[in-house]
């Protein structure tokens, strides 16, 4: 992880993602671009055009004071946690945030994009971790850290991966257990099945045994719970343990939306302040 991209719009839940960001550059030694996206007004003659204009050029220098405040109070949180600095900057730009995150990450080498949840769409995926969040996820390809408004403070200790026992979890874990390694938290692979038997047992142990071959020495924990629905079962354990972030592929898109196709009541008590990592099994 070598530059960390943490979109912003000035509100409590991105002020909570900008807070995660600027603590995981100052671990690693990373450094942090906080991004304004003001989105393009449509334009139909040249008055409206010259208006527009006039009304991007407020916002630009209003959004450019904010993020100027916002990067002192990282830097002032920082300076009372002690440990080293870490380099900072800011951009406002105008573009829809998808578009202008996925540019950075393939045209500047932003290798890990950190933001939060909120949202403004009707479904309860939209309602559960915001559409830009959504949108953003779908096309960039590095890690996302998806921050919810209530997440505690960024002292991560436990890390659950929810693993399907497929080849692409390898690369997957590691790029989990390098953030783990960060916050020197714990990291729980765990496997939801329908059935157990013994063809299942024997695939989970011969993962298992590959996991600990690549990854031997590491904290890493394997649980395998039974429950005929994967998303239930993962959303009923992580509710009785203690985590403090959920790590998925994002590859796996109908148990991605199956996870989060949840009542809002559901989403209260359940993701209040579980962060998401998603990694991405195509990424380079």
């Amino acid at each position: 992880m070598k530059k960390i991209l943490c979109p912003v719009d000035f509100s409590k839940t991105s002020n909570k993602a900008a807070e995660y960001a600027a603590q995981i550059a100052q671990r690693t030694g990373a450094s942090l671009t906080l991004l304004h996206v003001i989105h393009l007004p449509m334009m139909d003659t040249t008055e409206s055009a010259l208006m527009a204009s006039q009304v991007l050029d407020e916002q630009r220098r209003v959004a450019a004071d904010k993020l100027h405040a916002m990067s002192l109070h990282l830097q002032n949180l920082s300076g009372q946690v002690g440990g080293p600095g870490y380099m900072s900057d800011s951009k406002v730009t105008e573009a829809f945030l998808a578009d202008a995150v996925e540019r950075m990450v393939q045209e500047e080498g932003y290798d890990f994009v950190v933001l939060g949840t909120t949202g403004g769409g009707n479904t309860l995926e939209e309602i559960l971790i915001g559409s830009n969040t959504e949108s953003v996820i779908s096309q960039v390809k590095c890690p996302v850290l998806a921050i919810p408004a209530n997440a505690t403070y960024p002292d991560i200790h436990r890390i659950v991966y929810a693993s399907d026992y497929q080849p692409e979890d390898f690369r997957a874990l590691r790029q989990v257990l390098d953030l783990a390694a960060v916050f020197q938290a714990e990291v729980e692979v765990v496997h939801i099945t329908s059935k157990g038997g013994a063809n299942g047992d024997r695939n989970a142990q011969e993962f298992i045994q590959k996991l600990r071959d690549e990854f031997g020495g590491l904290n890493l924990q394997f649980t395998e719970v039974e429950h005929e629905k994967e998303d239930v079962g993962l959303k009923d354990y992580l509710s009785k343990t203690h985590s403090n972030m959920l790590a998925i592929l994002k590859k796996r898109r109908s148990f991605f939306k199956n996870l989060f196709g949840m009542s809002l009541a559901e989403k209260l008590t359940y993701q209040a302040k579980l962060p998401l990592l998603v990694l991405h099994a195509d990424a380079e």
